[in-house]
């Protein structure tokens, strides 16, 4: 080993003790000789090293350095927030970087230890490692990776990625590439779900907030089975197609296991004469609290958050309890209230009744009729809201067959395999679904929880493997000890209900309408300051600085997370920016002016709803 392995390797394992130790084996091993360099170094023709891997360059063979800066120079600081880095051959790149972003997180992934100890031994990565916010991930498993690159906005992640340096490791940087382009697809489904469904949820949560002081949350059942000597089983019950094979032996696995089913499945359950255990509905929209129209379930619990359609909080049923609201009003009032138990929300209702399962402490969570496809070219289960919902709208020009078509085919439709191998047609829209279950269960399996599919014509996922009914079939009936975990959860409650907050919604309500007034307040006396200085260019610099006071009360203001709900998108922002002058000063003052009208025009919206 040379002299720059040794400080290169010293500096390391003091800045990253853990990393270093868990590849203490791999160091030992390439310093011992076991493990071959994975690449030929030569001179470039600047003096510098450069490498090869089976005669494929790293770099460039005349100045690897200007090159990396030339690559660098293409990252603008303004526009993403992390530079990921698909390994680095000899660290040129992320050297360059480091010089000339200081400030900016820089992400190395590399799942072959030798290329980095290589590197090391090959060129001084002194700047690297002292830079203020890298990390590295070397030979991380793919779920470790995810949660550290999705801690930023996919659309902010910058990636430094040459083909020959990641070569080596190509279907491991493709899988990562992969869980960036779906993080992509989230955030832009979530953005414009945002800007499509904001007022609902305001106008709704507001409506149901008297909710919050009368129901008890999910936290009563917090692990509660996980507290019996043999954890229960849960069922997810969906409304793909597939179900249509379990519905006749549903009252059998009912004994054997908790049922949990999602609104759109709840009418084929009752139509088969099964109330589940519980009912989950968290989607705000209308059209998904018609799913419980003209239906009773006496003996069922159903799981909802204030933000619903307010009719969902009239469905007969044996309780209605809360978990946490996905939005910032629900949230707001939650934090003055006492907390009701967070659910993970993937897109669809079938990945929060999952959570619930795992939430109440499930060992073993079966999902039914979770197809994520088109089984038979069917969107739904027979019978289902939706089905009835084509019949009930269909014309002589536009039939029900027109309309199942356009589900099909809405959704830029593919092909993937089922749990036999065999074809299924789904859309770019379920492989969102698939891929959270996908991520999820990488999580959580090392933990003992399992995921099973009962309906083999669904979606094959990977880490859910397919499942026989007949295997909890010949499981012992549970009843009594499904009776043990209600009571569990009974007791559980009495003790939430004497720690809770003794506030009420009423007193909190009127906090929040003076919080609300006093950002309107702000927000005007900004748009003031920002035409006066548009008006009078001199007096500018002392308008930027009571500007910049009220930013730091409105920051600091305990209704700014609320308010942000009816407050643009960035994408909405930008929008709206777009035809500002070019000059500097004066941008900067009509983008303030845009912002604070935004802001006055969403605290109005709240005043209006919460009213």
């Amino acid at each position: 080993m040379n002299s720059l392995w040794n400080k290169n390797i010293f500096l390391f394992k003091k800045r990253f003790p853990a990393l270093a130790q868990s590849l203490e084996q791999d160091i030992a091993a390439y310093e011992s000789g076991a493990t071959a360099k994975p690449f030929v170094l030569k001179p470039a023709k600047n003096g510098q090293m450069t490498a090869a891997v089976q005669n494929k360059p790293l770099h460039s063979a005349y100045n690897p350095g200007r090159e990396a800066e030339q690559s660098v120079s293409r990252f603008n600081p303004a526009d993403f927030d992390v530079a990921l880095f698909f390994s680095c051959g000899l660290g040129y790149t992320p050297e360059a970087f480091h010089k000339l972003f200081p400030d900016t997180p820089m992400v190395i992934i590399e799942q072959d230890p030798a290329f980095l100890f290589a590197a090391f031994e090959a060129t001084d990565w002194e700047g690297i490692l002292s830079h203020v916010q890298v990390a590295f991930v070397i030979k991380a498993p793919l779920d470790i990776v995810h949660p550290i690159i999705s801690s930023h906005s996919a659309k902010k992640t910058y990636i430094f990625a040459v083909p020959n340096q990641y070569e080596h490791s190509l279907p491991y940087f493709s899988d990562i590439k992969k869980m960036l382009q779906q993080n992509e697809r989230k955030d832009d489904t979530n953005t414009r779900t945002l800007e499509k469904f904001a007022k609902l949820w305001l106008s709704n949560s507001c409506r149901n907030l008297s909710h919050l002081n009368r129901l008890s949350g999910i936290l009563k059942y917090s692990n509660a089975n996980a507290s019996l000597a043999t954890p229960i089983p849960f069922i997810v019950i969906a409304a793909g197609p597939s179900l249509e094979h379990l519905l006749p032996v549903l009252a059998e696995l009912k004994k054997r296991a908790f049922i949990i089913c999602v609104e759109t499945a709840l009418h084929s359950c009752l139509e088969a004469g099964i109330e589940p255990d519980f009912i989950v509905l968290v989607d705000p929209q209308y059209a998904c609290a018609r799913h419980l129209d003209y239906l009773e379930s006496k003996s069922s619990i159903l799981v909802t958050e204030v933000a619903v359609w307010p009719s969902v909080f009239r469905f007969p049923c044996k309780e209605i309890v809360l978990c946490s609201s996905q939005f910032p009003i629900g949230q707001y009032f939650e934090k003055k209230l006492g907390a009701f138990g967070t659910l993970g929300a993937g897109g669809s209702v079938a990945t929060t009744a999952w959570d619930f399962a795992r939430f109440c402490g499930a060992k073993d969570i079966y999902l039914a009729g979770m197809d994520l496809g088109f089984p038979g070219r069917q969107t739904h289960i027979r019978g289902s809201q939706f089905e009835e919902r084509e019949h009930r709208t269909a014309t002589r020009l536009r039939p029900s067959e027109t309309q199942s078509t356009a589900a099909l085919m809405s959704a830029f439709p593919c092909y993937a395999a089922d749990y036999e191998g065999n074809k299924l047609l789904t859309d770019k829209k379920m492989s969102l679904f698939s891929w959270w279950f996908e991520k999820t269960c990488s999580v959580y399996g090392p933990e003992g929880i399992q995921t099973y599919s009962l309906t083999k014509e669904s979606l094959a996922i990977k880490g859910i493997s397919y499942k026989s009914v007949e295997s909890l079939l010949c499981l012992p009936e549970r009843e009594a000890d499904k009776a043990l975990f209600f009571a569990r959860a009974k007791e559980n409650e009495r003790k939430i209900q004497a720690e809770r907050s003794t506030v009420n919604v009423d007193s909190v309500r009127e906090n929040f309408s003076r919080t609300l007034n006093t950002l309107q307040t702000l927000a005007t006396k900004g748009i003031n300051l920002a035409e006066k200085a548009v008006r009078d260019r001199t007096r500018a610099p002392e308008i930027f600085a009571e500007l910049n006071n009220i930013d730091a009360q409105i920051v600091h203001s305990e209704a700014k997370d609320a308010a942000a709900l009816v407050f643009p998108t960035e994408a909405k922002l930008t929008e709206l920016c777009k035809d500002l002058p070019q000059d500097s000063t004066l941008r900067s003052l009509y983008q303030s002016k845009i912002i604070y009208s935004e802001l006055k025009r969403a605290v109005s919206e709240y005043r209006r709803f919460i009213k």
